[in-house]
């Protein structure tokens, strides 16, 4: 009786031991908030610096398309003969004038276009944001159940140990000794896999970081209830709006089409000698659009536009779709964790104190205690996945609705 009580103490003390010094190898850091170790992570993040070059590429384009069309053309002309009276000089001037005002149409277009760029870096940064917290969510609880299978690794180690004693000394059945050296296969292999699962996560989080950090923020809890249903915040989605804008540069590049269609003249004057004689000159060129009249371009400017509407269509009856799964999600979600924390979490510490009590007297072999001790587990392990998955279920819901950025703020 002394020798499996002690074990039974010296099981918990190492189990508590054990998990304080995995909770110190990454004890969170109170300084550090949610807000701010995102900031950090987003800031010189490759994805968004690839979406902040394309943004600036967009807005040299937009100072490009803002300029006239065309430029002044210098013109000079000289010629020599043995006669000095056939030699002849001139200089002169030509610009092509943009009479349909197509540069207004063009830069009308390259300002939708950076529109359009700069939606799309704001719809990456909180695609990035999201990425990080459900990295820092499955961080979080792989590394819980890690702690928790380290912890009955150990309680099944002393079991078997203390097993192991009591059959030598005739106390203890061998079909239970062997059920608690099972067990402890059953609980080494279970902290192996929660150990490589621990390091999958860790591994994804500091991919995004791109840094190993000493300590993680701690997520707060979600609320307890997603806000109500609402629609019009797909609208508000900013890759929807980047594909409203890219329609709507789409859409001017129609209309530069069709005013390209009309021919630019060219207005040019020149002053010269020829010979002995000085004389002055204007003139204008008109192209004649035989072979290239520009209807093609046209057509090709309206496909781009049909489809980046019909893109339209479909990005908002998936967004629609997405906002509707997900808010369901996490009511269901939620709802079940409000449950479990009613019902299922303040008894497992009473439970397993139970078992104890019952085995020690003898009320319940060793095989109902080792059964019965791994549902109280498989019960917990069970907590901290469907913890889990109520921050992943949040986590989709904000991205889904676009109100990441909102939310942060409330933290």
């Amino acid at each position: 009786m002394i020798i499996r009580i002690c074990g039974l103490a010296l099981a918990a003390f190492a189990a508590w031991g054990l998990g304080a010094a995995s909770a110190q190898e990454n004890t969170a850091d109170p300084g550090l908030t949610l807000g701010q170790f995102l900031e950090d992570a987003a800031r010189n993040h490759p994805r968004l610096e690839e979406a902040r070059a394309e943004l600036d590429a967009a807005e040299a384009r937009g100072r490009a398309n803002s300029r006239p069309l065309y430029n002044p053309e210098f013109e000079g002309e000289f010629s020599d003969s043995e006669d000095d009276a056939d030699d002849s000089r001139s200089i002169g001037l030509s610009k092509a004038f943009d009479i349909t005002n197509k540069r207004a149409t063009r830069a009308k277009g390259a300002r939708s276009a950076v529109d359009a760029a700069r939606f799309t870096y704001e719809a990456e940064k909180r695609s990035l944001f999201a990425d990080l917290l459900t990295a820092l969510a499955d961080y979080q609880a792989r590394k819980r159940l890690s702690e928790l299978a380290a912890q009955r690794a150990e309680v099944a180690r002393e079991f078997s140990s203390i097993a192991g004693r009591r059959a030598e000394a005739g106390d203890l059945s061998k079909s239970e000794r062997l059920a608690a050296q099972l067990s402890l296969s059953q609980a080494i292999a279970e902290q192996t896999t929660a150990r490589s699962d621990f390091s999958e996560a860790r591994q994804a989080l500091t991919a995004l970081v791109g840094e190993v950090m000493p300590a993680w923020p701690v997520l707060p809890d979600p609320p307890a209830a997603a806000a109500p249903l609402d629609m019009t915040l797909v609208r508000r989605l900013p890759e929807l709006r980047a594909a409203e804008a890219l329609a709507d540069a789409l859409a001017a590049e129609i209309r530069f089409a069709k005013k390209s269609r009309i021919p630019d003249p060219t207005i040019g004057a020149a002053y010269g000698r020829d010979g002995d004689a000085d004389f002055a000159g204007v003139r204008l060129s008109v192209p004649i659009p035989v072979f290239a009249s520009g209807q093609a371009e046209v057509d090709e400017a309206r496909a781009e536009r049909i489809a980046a509407q019909q893109s339209i269509r479909n990005q908002l009856r998936n967004a629609e779709a997405r906002l509707i799964e997900a808010s369901g999600r996490y009511a269901v979600a939620a709802g079940t964790w409000r449950v479990w924390m009613r019902d299922g979490s303040d008894v497992l510490g009473e439970q397993r104190g139970v078992l104890d009590q019952l085995w020690r007297s003898g009320d319940i072999t060793a095989v109902e205690y080792l059964v019965q001790l791994d549902q109280t587990y498989s019960a917990e392990r069970a907590g901290i996945e469907l913890q889990g998955s109520l921050w992943r279920a949040w986590i989709d819901w904000l991205d889904a609705s676009g109100t990441l950025n909102e939310w942060m703020e409330t933290l």
